[in-house]
C-alpha cells in the first residue's frame, strides 16, 4: 500500500531531450508542485534547485537532504539579497542566475534549473525588469540546451505570469480535487510544444512524501499463471477478500452473516473481475463452495473465462452453482432463475444448503442485483434483499451484492455491513469505502506474482 516516486513518460521524455525546453508548472498553494519539482531533482543528479524563502522550510530541506550533493545543487533565494542591475540578456544561465541570487557558485554544469517559486523569486525584482529578465532567462535556457521550470501560483488571471503561458514550452497544471467529500489529485498537461502527448491528464499522489503519478489502469492477465497459496481467514467473523491491502483496508476482509456490498460504476470487465477474481480464486482454493447470481448479459462461460486463470475448470464445476437469466450451455452446475421471485429466493436457499452440506462449511454467495431489478423490479428485489440480510446472521454465510450505479435501486435501500464502491478517476480503478469509511485508493495491479493480485495506494 505505497507508491514510489514516478514522473510520467511524456514529461520525463522532454527532461532527457537534448533541446532546451522551458516548463511551467502551476497550480494553487496545495497541490503538489513543490513534490513534483523535487521528484525531479532527486531523479535528475545535473539539477539545480533554487527555493524562496517561502519553499526553504525545515521539512523541504530534510528531504532534500537525503539525495546526492543536495548542497552543491540547492540555493535559496533570500527576499534581502542582493540583486545586480546588468543587462542579463547577453549573459550564460549560470551567470544570469549568479546575478540575480548576488552569488558567485551557481554552476554551468546544471542541465536542469527549477525556480520554486517563481512568484517569490521576482518579488523584489522592480516590476519594470520582471519581464526582461523572465524572457532572458528564457532565451539563454533554449539557447544552451537546458531545462528551466518555473513553479508559479495562479492562472492567467494573474496578469504577470500570462506572457509567461504563452512563452513556456509546457505548462502542467496540478490540482486538488474532490469528489463524495473525498479528495483525489490531478495534474494535467495543457501545453506541451513540439512533442506527442498521448495521455494528458494523471492521477497522483503524494504518499510516503513523493510524487508519483498512477499510470491508467489496463485490465490483464498475467503472462504466466500460478496457483497461489491462499489467504486462510482473519478471524471466525471475517472471509478475506483474497487481497491483502483489501483485507487490511476492511479489518480483516467481508464480514460473515452480514451483506456486503459493492458498488461499481458500470459493469465492464475491470471493474468486475478485479474485485471477484481474487475474492473466489482465494474461497476455491480453501475448499469451499460458492453460489453467484449472474450479473446481466453474462452467461457461465463468460464469468468462468476469467476465474479458470487461476482455478482448475474441474473446481469450478463442483464447488459453485450459477443462477442467471442468461444461463446457456450444458453445465451441470447452472440454474436458470424464475419468473417468481419468491421461488427464485427458495430455489438460491435450496442450492445453498446443499453446497453447505457437501462442503461442510457455510456457502459464500456472490449476487448481481443488477440481473434481479430488471427481471423483477426494484420493489420485489428491496423485499427479496429484506428476507435475505434478515437470515444472514444464523446462517454465518458471507453474501456479497454488487450493485451497478446505473440501477434504480441505491445502496440507502439496503441493509449492509460493508460498503465499498469502484469507480474511475483519471482513467485508473479506484476503491473507497463507504462502511468503513476510507479516502480513494487506487488499484495498482501486480502481475508479477503469477495471479490476478493489486495493491491498493492511498490518494493523499
Amino acid at each position: 500500500m505505497s507508491a514510489q516516486g514516478a514522473i510520467p513518460p511524456s514529461i520525463r521524455d522532454a527532461l532527457d531531450s537534448a533541446q532546451g525546453y522551458v516548463m511551467m508548472v502551476t497550480g494553487k498553494p496545495g497541490t503538489g508542485k513543490t513534490l513534483f519539482v523535487h521528484e525531479i531533482f532527486r531523479e535528475y543528479a545535473d539539477s539545480l534547485l533554487i527555493l524562496s524563502n517561502a519553499e526553504a522550510t525545515s521539512v523541504a530541506k530534510q528531504e532534500l537532504s537525503r539525495y546526492p550533493n543536495w548542497k552543491e545543487r540547492n540555493i535559496v533565494a533570500h527576499y534581502w539579497r542582493t540583486i545586480g542591475d546588468k543587462l542579463l540578456h547577453e549573459m550564460p544561465m549560470s551567470d544570469q542566475l549568479g546575478t540575480l541570487l548576488g552569488s558567485s557558485d551557481i554552476s554551468p554544469d546544471s542541465n536542469i534549473v527549477i525556480i520554486d517559486s517563481w512568484t517569490d523569486f521576482i518579488m523584489p525584482i522592480q516590476d519594470s525588469k520582471r519581464q526582461e529578465i523572465q524572457q532572458s532567462m528564457i532565451y539563454a535556457a533554449r539557447n544552451e540546451g537546458k531545462k528551466l521550470i518555473f513553479v508559479t501560483e495562479g492562472g492567467t488571471e494573474n496578469l504577470e505570469l500570462r506572457s509567461l503561458f504563452y512563452s513556456a514550452d509546457a505548462i502542467l497544471r496540478f490540482e486538488k480535487l474532490h469528489d463524495n467529500h473525498r479528495m483525489f489529485r490531478q495534474m494535467s498537461i495543457e501545453k506541451m510544444r513540439a512533442r506527442p502527448v498521448s495521455q494528458d491528464t494523471f492521477l497522483f499522489t503524494l504518499t510516503g512524501g513523493r510524487f508519483s503519478y498512477i499510470p491508467w489502469h489496463t485490465h490483464q492477465f498475467p503472462p504466466i499463471t500460478v496457483e497461489r497459496e491462499p489467504i486462510e481467514d482473519p478471524s471466525k467473523n471475517k472471509i478475506s477478500t483474497g487481497n491483502r491491502s483489501l483485507d487490511v483496508i476492511l479489518g480483516g476482509g467481508f464480514d460473515k452473516g452480514l451483506l456486503s456490498l459493492i458498488e461499481v460504476e458500470n459493469l465492464a470487465a475491470p471493474y468486475l473481475e478485479t474485485i471477484y477474481i481474487p475474492f473466489l480464486s482465494n474461497h476455491l482454493q480453501l475448499g469451499r463452495s460458492a453460489l453467484i447470481l449472474l450479473p446481466e448479459g453474462w452467461s457461465p462461460n463468460r464469468f468462468i473465462h476469467g476465474l479458470c486463470h487461476f482455478v482448475e475448470p474441474e473446481v469450478v464445476e463442483k464447488q459453485v452453482v450459477f443462477f442467471g437469466r442468461h444461463a446457456l450451455g450444458t453445465r451441470s452446475n447452472v440454474r436458470s432463475i424464475d419468473d417468481d421471485p419468491w421461488k427464485t429466493l427458495q430455489e438460491i436457499r435450496y442450492e445453498s444448503t446443499l453446497l453447505e452440506r457437501e462442503f461442510g462449511s457455510p456457502v459464500t454467495e456472490l449476487f448481481s442485483l443488477d440481473l434481479l431489478e430488471n427481471k423483477y423490479g426494484v420493489t420485489d428485489v428491496k423485499g427479496m434483499l429484506a428476507e435475505i440480510t434478515a437470515a444472514l446472521p444464523l446462517s454465518q454465510r458471507a453474501t456479497v451484492s454488487i450493485l451497478s450505479q446505473q440501477q434504480s435501486l441505491k445502496s440507502g435501500s439496503v441493509a449492509h455491513g460493508v460498503h465499498l464502491r469502484v469507480k474511475e478517476l483519471s482513467g485508473v480503478l479506484s476503491v473507497c469505502g463507504i462502511i468503513p469509511r476510507t479516502n480513494y485508493l487506487a488499484v495498482s495491479p501486480v502481475l508479477s506474482k503469477g495471479f490476478l493480485d493489486y495493491e491498493l495506494i492511498p490518494i493523499v
